[in-house]
């Protein structure tokens, strides 16, 4: 060989030469270093390695091993890979291109071999692969939208998360679009700022709302860095981008439950506390208002007439409406509807609601969104409706509307406690007034009831029934404080005898203590007499009792109707009888009301009363 062996012992790579059978005739040190020992220079034979395994792992027989290919076929191998077993174990990662040598006559002698470790940048690449693959699948499984930019905010790629929130169906439809112009007003220049702020310290970072194609606004945290070369000049900026929408929710809804659980304190507070009913009203429509972020919000009792509410307590509303503003208890209105169900009712926009039309109150106010709940009364009648109202669409919580029933439920308490306060003083005053006058009126029905019986017995009999019925009054009414009661209600304990035969029909109109009271003797008359001539006496007669509020000029009048259905006509007590001179005197003269009675073909009796002025 015409290879100066000095010059091959200096080299770094690991070089050795075969005869032409692939009998090893010299080998360098590095080669002995990388094989981990030295073979027998004449014995050894193809390759001085301790084991060969080709890259999948697979052992490679040594007659196998490239060198013998390239002795076999008289063919130079260049750059063949294979993996080098060392005695002790380690694997080496070698890159080999063994060429034949021939003389002079072109006959092949034998073969040298040139054997680079590349172990080390095997596993270079093998870590730069790894992390390629790791930085793509971050990239491809990343809820994060991460973006690269060029100084200008030119997109050069995105991620498949950044395609889902622009709504792209590949990153190719976003490269060249600007970053900086998909933030709106304010958005685009903190935007700005953020890029001015990564280029003087490295980073910026700002929130912002992105509304996408299909109009869903969503929450970002954008977090701007500094792309440089090698030189160090920028090049672009890095952009992950969070969606912090659900985020920003939890949080805002844990701060808003601690609002509304504060506010519930404070309103059962002064729930408990003294103070007027209007106050209280006041104190807690505003803390509404104030805790749900809404510009508008009312209470509406119900008026003592059942034909309407008003709004006695509100926020938000123009300048004179509050205490003055009624709103119609028909099933068209939001108050009316939410009246008649049971539970909450939610509206997400009033434009579009078909359940009812809403008043004029709302639609001049320009409301969109709202919640209404009926406010429980002490009887069987509804004290009224809370109802809370925004003029942009907005979807309520299911906290938003329990805080709402709660809040509506401690008004209900706060009023019946007021409303027991004043009756407690109201029956002390009532009682030292009424007893003189009720032992005089008692005396007057005892004196009347003996006039017009027969004998001793019956008169007992007509008493004891009267004064039973006027008990069954005071008591209602004492009940409540001697104060003022429903018609329902006094209806209901009036002609309870009579339960499932009475058709009624009539809104719980509110009337003052004094004249339920006589309205009570009133009912009890009509329902003995018809006991004893009419409906009652047989065992299918029904009597219908209706009663209204009409209006006439000057103010109002309650209104009932009594009418004995029974199938023949009526037989009625003379009108020289006690019960009718009870009602003519009771109505007519007391209560300056007017009574009209007709026989054919049926008992028909109404009366009529002026009501005060509300």
């Amino acid at each position: 060989m015409d290879i100066s062996q000095p010059l091959l012992d200096a080299m770094s790579s690991a070089v050795y030469t075969t005869d032409s059978n692939g009998i090893i005739t010299y080998f360098n040190p590095a080669a002995a270093r990388l094989w981990g020992r030295e073979p027998t220079v004449g014995v050894s034979k193809w390759c001085g390695s301790f084991r060969i395994q080709s890259l999948d792992g697979t052992p490679m027989a040594h007659e196998d091993c490239p060198m013998a290919v390239c002795l076999k076929t008289n063919q130079p191998l260049s750059n063949r890979e294979i993996l080098v077993e060392n005695p002790d174990g380690a694997l080496k990662h070698v890159l080999v291109s063994p060429q034949p040598i021939h003389n002079t006559a072109g006959e092949m002698i034998g073969a040298i071999n040139t054997i680079n470790d590349i172990t080390e940048l095997r596993e270079i690449e093998r870590a730069r692969d790894t992390s390629n693959l790791l930085t793509e699948s971050i990239l491809r499984n990343s809820k994060d939208c991460i973006k690269l930019l060029d100084l200008d905010g030119t997109l050069q790629s995105i991620n498949p998360c950044g395609c889902t929130s622009l709504e792209l169906s590949h990153a190719d439809e976003a490269v060249g679009m600007n970053y900086f112009d998909f933030w709106q007003g304010g958005d685009r220049g903190a935007a700005l700022e953020a890029s001015r702020s990564a280029l003087r310290t490295g980073s910026g970072r700002f929130t912002a709302d992105f509304v996408n194609q299909s109009g869903k606004v969503t929450t970002w945290d954008e977090m701007l860095s500094l792309i440089s070369d090698a030189d160090g000049t920028p090049t672009g900026f890095l952009v992950i981008s969070r969606d912090i929408t659900r985020e920003l929710r939890e949080a805002r809804e844990k701060a808003q439950q601690l609002a509304l659980q504060k506010a519930l304190s404070e309103i059962g507070a002064l729930a408990l506390a003294k103070g007027s009913f209007q106050e209280f009203m006041d104190y807690t429509i505003a803390l509404v208002a104030e805790v749900l972020e809404l510009p508008l919000a009312k209470i509406l009792p119900y008026a003592d007439q059942a034909d309407h509410l008003w709004l006695a307590a509100g926020v938000g509303w123009k300048s004179g409406l509050v205490g003055q503003a009624r709103v119609g208890v028909e099933l068209a209105s939001q108050a009316g509807y939410t009246l008649s169900v049971q539970g909450p009712v939610v509206v997400r926009d009033l434009q579009s609601e078909t359940r009812f039309d809403g008043p004029a109150l709302l639609h001049d106010h320009g409301v969109r969104s709202g919640i209404s709940v009926t406010i429980p009364g002490s009887g069987s009648r509804p004290f009224g409706v809370i109802g809370v109202h925004d003029t942009k669409l907005r979807d309520f919580s299911e906290g938003e509307v329990e805080f709402l029933v709660t809040v509506a439920n401690l008004i209900a308490s706060c009023h019946r406690q007021h409303e027991f306060g004043k009756r407690q003083m109201l029956l002390v005053r009532e009682i030292a007034h009424r007893s003189g006058n009720m032992l005089q009126f008692v005396t007057s029905v005892f004196n009347q009831t003996v006039r017009n019986s027969e004998n001793l017995t019956e008169a007992k009999s007509k008493f004891e029934v009267r004064l039973a019925q006027m008990s069954r009054s005071n008591l209602l009414i004492s009940n409540e404080g001697w104060t003022k009661c429903g018609v329902r209600d006094l209806v209901a304990q009036t002609l309870e005898p009579f339960e499932g035969r009475t058709e009624i029909k009539g809104r719980d109109v509110i009337l003052a203590a004094d004249l339920c009271f006589d309205l009570g003797l009133v009912l009890h008359e009509l329902a003995t007499n018809s006991s004893k001539y009419g409906a009652f006496s047989g065992a299918d007669g029904r009597v219908s009792l209706s009663w209204n509020v009409v209006s006439r000029e000057g103010g109002k009048d309650f209104v009932l109707t009594w009418r004995d259905v029974r199938g023949c006509a009526a037989v009625v007590a003379p009108s020289t009888g006690f019960g009718t001179k009870l009602i003519q005197q009771l109505i007519e003269s007391k209560w300056s009301g007017k009574v009209t009675t007709e026989f054919e073909p049926e008992f028909h009796f109404t009366l009529s009363l002026p009501l005060p002025a509300e």
